[in-house]
């Protein structure tokens, strides 16, 4: 795993409403790009600052390694989620079928909100494996340096970049018109 040496990354531990105000964004903009929904990436943020608020006192996280220890805790959250969601489907499909799933981009409000370009690339990664969509949602939503996508996943900087530019590819050839 790639550590960040740095004097950020060796700088004392910020009181935590200032992680929430430099990091918020960020953390929404990774979950919205996990889940698609922008209710439930909201929900989804603020499950990971109340989280993130009741482990901070204890974390040893520094700030040049605060916003990789939120994307963890946001990257587990959105698996979480999507857990969640599969067994909820599974129970519905069992009992309901199929038909009863309502389509969630059927919500007018966010088709008007999220514009044209926005809405083409969350529908392009879902067609994308959840490795790729991680390392997207990272790399692009989070706006995270290649060192940091590596110590959020665990891998070293060079796969982050290799895996980084051909998730890029992949998605490329998603939103090719065809």
């Amino acid at each position: 795993m790639t550590t960040i040496d740095t004097a950020a990354s060796r700088a004392p531990t910020p009181p935590f409403d200032d992680v929430y105000r430099t990091h918020a964004s960020r953390v929404y903009r990774y979950c919205l790009s996990q889940v698609r929904s922008s209710q439930d990436a909201e929900d989804l943020a603020a499950d990971v600052f109340a989280s993130a608020c009741r482990a901070y006192p204890g974390s040893g996280v520094t700030a040049g390694t605060v916003l990789p220890w939120l994307l963890r805790i946001a990257r587990n959250a959105t698996i979480d989620h999507r857990r969640r969601l599969t067994r909820r489907a599974a129970v519905v499909d069992r009992y309901f079928g199929a038909e009863s799933e309502t389509d969630p981009t059927a919500n007018v409000v966010e088709q008007v909100v999220l514009r044209d370009e926005v809405r083409r690339m969350l529908a392009a990664m879902t067609h994308l494996s959840e490795k790729d969509r991680a390392v997207l949602g990272l790399r692009v939503a989070a706006g995270l340096p290649h060192a940091q996508v590596a110590e959020v996943l665990g891998i070293t900087e060079h796969a982050a970049t290799m895996a980084a530019n051909r998730a890029l590819h992949r998605l490329r050839r998603h939103l090719e018109p065809r």
